[in-house]
């Protein structure tokens, strides 16, 4: 039958290996002794709660030394005398127990093979053998006190870590060691993830390469260096290739969208069975995300940036967008799976890289756009902005009936599901998107600097704040909001700037070229930073009184917010001239 040959393989192989491992052992233990490679124990009762935790400490500290192959432990051994001893308690060394022995005091349970030989001369002995461990942090699970009834004994503590460096003798770990352990753990986990980013790709690239060869199609690289990328952006805005961009977009698409049906995330729950399962999931979760949707976000992201940079075309801005509102609308499709578990509601993570749940789509997406449109806003480049604006979406993470439509611009997000505790605060919107500018050696370099960001972020806020001031405050601006309501019915146009947690300096290029084109009647301007162009009329109509009304909202409501943070109110807020005597006109009405 087909499959014996690979049995009788395989089992060869096992056997040539036992035999390897008991004549290394039988050399070590009558020529060598104890070695940084060989931890000798001449017997270990496993019955005794003092031996048990010994050897516990003892495969733990082999584990979490470095391990460039394998390590042994052997028991039976007498390294004074040079002798096997023979092991009478082999029952207690199965595999079965010793891994449940250590599943119990260890996290995570090492690696282990464990073998029942005999000496030349007739001994039992037991050889365990150590291979490279997945990872050499290596912790207690709990503490052990000696049932002493004198002096209380403490065995093992939790969170201790013993291990032995490259001596024989084990030790707590001190701070050195932690910091090998550390280093040893990063540059597996960059290996790990660079293969799995990689991988699919590579298959890509060749196939391209054949297809070049045999027929000379032109091909959008599907890997290569962040310069690379830029070079191909501007080259696809160079020569306006919509059809080479779309086939970018739609590799792109493969990860952002279809990529999350290789973790099964599409599937519903299955009721009972989620609570045994999640712990596995969640880690499979967190390694796509990472892996796989996080750099193709980062990809899409910075290849509309360099699309605005470069000045192509407007469509190309309107196609990515159209992708990012996909994306963001994935939240919905993940909702009846296992992502929607992997936070228990109304949680909140540390950290945007914790953040796993059926809305990373959303919130990824919204953060994409919010750093496209503060770009373009820093740029002046307002001709990209109606794609942004005018994009309207049912709010993510919340029931179906209960899901308001807003642009999407406005971060219609319901927060309820373990997204970052940043978004609690008043500034956590922009917190967030630029702490993801200053991570990402791409984007920091087209924005300049963290404060830069937040710079940028703040002005173009203030352009979404606009939109929401006519659209919203029917004391104010009553024309505009009576019309909103009736073109638009049952989209909630209401937006809560993150802007005003930061200095108001922030938005005075913006205030004043906006103030500007209010009064000079800058139709093409006006037009691109509103969600309808037909309401430039609203704003132009009263020579900008609606729009300075506005700006002392916003500076009324920082101040605001400073005493309910307890700190002083920027009291000395200077605008610029034209501004300030359009504040002061208002004042004498």
């Amino acid at each position: 039958m087909a499959g014996e040959p690979e049995k009788e393989s395989a089992s060869a192989s096992l056997s040539n290996r036992a035999d390897r491992y008991k004549q290394e052992a039988e050399r070590v233990v009558r020529e060598v002794g104890e070695h940084p490679l060989f931890e000798l124990k001449r017997s270990c009762a496993l019955t005794e709660l003092a031996e048990k935790i010994e050897f516990v400490k003892d495969v733990q500290s082999i584990c979490t030394s470095k391990v460039e192959s394998e390590k042994y432990l052997v028991i039976g051994a007498d390294e004074k005398a040079r002798t096997f001893v023979n092991v009478d308690n082999l029952a207690d060394f199965e595999d079965a127990k010793v891994r449940q022995l250590l599943e119990k005091y260890l996290q995570p349970t090492p690696l282990f093979e464990v073998f029942a030989p005999q000496s030349s001369d007739g001994k039992n002995f037991v050889l365990f053998v150590f291979p490279r461990q997945k990872t050499r942090c290596i912790v207690a699970k709990v503490s052990v006190d000696h049932p002493s009834q004198t002096a209380p004994k403490v065995l093992l503590r939790k969170g201790d870590l013993w291990t032995k460096g490259s001596s024989t003798a084990k030790r707590l770990a001190s701070a050195k060691d932690w910091d090998e352990i550390y280093e040893d753990f990063i540059e597996f986990e960059t290996e790990r993830r660079t293969r799995q980013r990689t991988a699919h790709l590579l298959e890509r690239a060749t196939a391209q390469e054949k297809l070049r060869g045999g027929h000379a199609l032109p091909s959008i690289p599907g890997f290569g260096t962040d310069e690379e990328f830029k070079v191909l952006i501007e080259s696809l805005c160079i020569s306006q290739d919509r059809a080479r961009f779309l086939v970018l977009l739609e590799g792109l698409r493969d990860d952002l969208v279809e990529g999350w049906h290789a973790i099964g995330a599409f599937d519903p729950d299955h009721g009972a069975d989620i609570q045994a399962s999640l712990p596995e999931y969640a880690a499979k979760v967190r390694d796509h995300k990472t892996n796989v949707f996080l750099p193709a976000m980062q990809k899409l992201t910075s290849a509309v940036i360099y699309v605005i940079k470069n000045g192509g075309p407007p469509e190309f801005l309107a196609m990515a967008v159209q992708l990012l509102e996909e994306v963001y609308e994935t939240t919905d499709s993940l909702r009846p799976s296992y992502l929607c578990w992997l936070h228990r509601r109304g949680l909140m993570s540390d950290t945007s890289t914790e953040h796993l749940s059926h809305t990373v789509p959303a919130l990824e997406s919204l953060v994409s756009l919010h750093l496209i449109g503060a770009y373009s806003s820093n740029r002046r480049k307002f001709e990209y902005l109606p794609s942004l604006l005018r994009t309207v979406v049912r709010a993510a993470g919340a029931d179906a009936e209960s899901r308001p439509r807003q642009p999407l611009a406005f971060w219609p997000l319901v927060r309820d599901w373990g997204e970052p505790k940043a978004l609690e605060h008043r500034a956590g919107r922009i917190d967030l998107c630029a702490d993801r500018i200053q991570k990402d050696p791409v984007l920091l370099k087209l924005f300049g600097s963290k404060t830069g960001a937040i710079g940028s972020l703040c002005q173009y806020e203030l352009l979404l704040e606009l939109n929401s001031f006519l659209a919203v405050d029917e004391k104010t601006t009553p024309a505009s909001a009576t019309a909103v309501k009736k073109q638009y019915p049952g989209v909630d146009f209401r937006f809560r700037p993150s802007l005003i947690a930061f200095p108001l300096g922030n938005i005075m290029p913006m205030a004043l070229r906006l103030f500007t084109a209010i009064r000079d009647h800058d139709q093409d301007l006006l037009k691109s930073v509103l969600f309808d162009p037909g309401f430039v009329h609203f704003l132009t109509a009263d020579g900008g009184n609606a729009f300075i009304k506005m700006l002392s909202h916003l500076s009324h409501d920082r101040d605001g917010l400073l005493w309910e943070l307890q700190r002083v109110p920027d009291f000395n807020t200077v605008w610029p001239k034209e501004i300030a005597d359009a504040m002061k006109g208002l004042e004498h009405e």
